[in-house]
């Protein structure tokens, strides 16, 4: 079995709106999708989606309530910058046509899908070795396709990675590499800040962050 990180970056006329939503509005970061099923009833086909948010609620519940597409939705916040949204939504030409090198092929996609604020979707692709190229293959060319991983399959996978933002991600990996947390700690802040090209506030913020959402995953709180 192979494992495959892709980058999706589609054709922003085909793109969801509210993903373009999430490039274009400055308080907006990340939005992950957990779940997700297309139902069909007396009306057609409709996506039912689970979302967990990085970013301000108020303005994404005025992008829903925008979203002639979305026949429903609720929210749920878990803390100060992220939120869990689930969404009824009719499917769209376009996602039929985002879906379809998915199609015919012996693949999974691993939860959560990124829909990243720099217009990308990136997702985890596990399957035969065949049918996971045959995805990447698979794509128009009017889809820009970046493969940013291969392995193995249970190489790659990281659940707990998932929980944090890019940048979040970023700022542990320097952490780690530097030595920020080895026994005794061989590297400051200040060391993995100027890695990062950021403050040395911001940094610890980053890693603030994200130690207290991978401490609460471990202690399910």
């Amino acid at each position: 079995m192979k494992y495959l990180r892709l980058a999706i970056r589609e054709p922003e006329a085909r793109r969801n709106p509210l993903h373009t939503f999430l490039v274009e509005h400055e308080g907006m970061r990340l939005a992950q999708l957990w779940n997700w099923h297309e139902a069909a009833d007396g009306d057609g086909h409709g996506d039912l989606l689970l979302f967990r948010v990085v970013g301000d609620l108020h303005p994404y519940v005025a992008a829903l309530d925008e979203a002639s597409f979305v026949s429903a939705y609720e929210t749920a916040r878990i803390d100060d910058e992220s939120f869990y949204v689930y969404v009824e939504h009719e499917t769209r030409a376009a996602d039929h046509a985002f879906r379809e090198p998915f199609l015919e092929q012996r693949v999974l996609t691993a939860p959560p899908i990124e829909f990243a604020a720099n217009g990308e979707t990136r997702m985890e692709v596990v399957g035969r070795a065949a049918d996971v190229q045959a995805v990447v293959d698979g794509f128009p060319p009017a889809y820009e396709v970046r493969v940013d991983r291969v392995s193995s399959y249970g190489q790659g996978m990281s659940a707990a990675g998932a929980l944090l933002t890019e940048r979040q991600r970023e700022a542990l990996a320097v952490a780690v590499e530097l030595g920020y947390y080895d026994v005794p700690r061989t590297a400051s802040v200040e060391e993995v800040a100027a890695e990062l090209d950021c403050a040395a506030s911001t940094a610890s913020d980053h890693l603030r962050k994200a130690q207290a959402r991978l401490a609460s995953d471990v202690v399910g709180s």
